[in-house]
């Protein structure tokens, strides 16, 4: 996404490890990890946020790339005014950019793994946990619309029943 950094650091990482031919002729690349010195740029980042911020940051990073205000607010149990301070840090430290009026993404997905990849698994299913019952609050009325999305964060957050239901859920709404 443009990051210089990014470009000369993967380069030096050299080319990926696995190259799989794909059925249709061409190729797939399993890409390496992200060098450690990115990781620490990016981390370096976060390491400037206060704990509130850095705990949305969790939280959006376990949404996904991109997200709402409205599912955030119902993940988080934050008050409006909180919770709008935490965005506006996020934004001023160009970890996050807007989207219209609600919605968000992280300005570089790099970013947003480096964040998921540093929680513990306790924190990511807990995480996953409070995302899954704000979808279902936040789009009550179209569960459909969302039920491939619910299935995967119950899924993470070891609700494998619920995961299953919303799974075929979603196989339905596809037909």
């Amino acid at each position: 996404e443009g990051n210089p950094l990014f470009i000369v650091e993967t380069v030096r990482a050299g080319l990926p490890d696995e190259v799989h031919a794909t059925p249709s002729g061409g190729f797939l690349c399993v890409p390496r990890p992200l060098p450690s010195r990115i990781q620490d740029a990016l981390m370096a980042r976060v390491d400037q946020l206060s704990p509130m911020a850095r705990g949305l940051a969790e939280l959006a990073a376990t949404i996904g790339r991109e997200f709402t205000f409205p599912v955030l607010m119902e993940a988080s149990n934050t008050g409006e005014e909180q919770l709008i301070r935490g965005l506006d840090e996020l934004w001023q430290h160009r970890v996050i950019r807007e989207h219209g009026e609600e919605a968000y993404d992280f300005t570089h997905d790099k970013l947003r793994e480096v964040i998921y990849q540093a929680l513990s698994g306790a924190r990511r299913r807990m995480l996953h946990r409070h995302v899954a019952r704000a979808l279902e609050t936040v789009y009550a009325d179209r569960l459909d619309a969302v039920a491939a999305r619910l299935a995967l964060h119950c899924e993470r957050a070891d609700e494998w029943e619920l995961a299953t239901t919303y799974y075929e859920r979603a196989a339905m709404v596809a037909d």
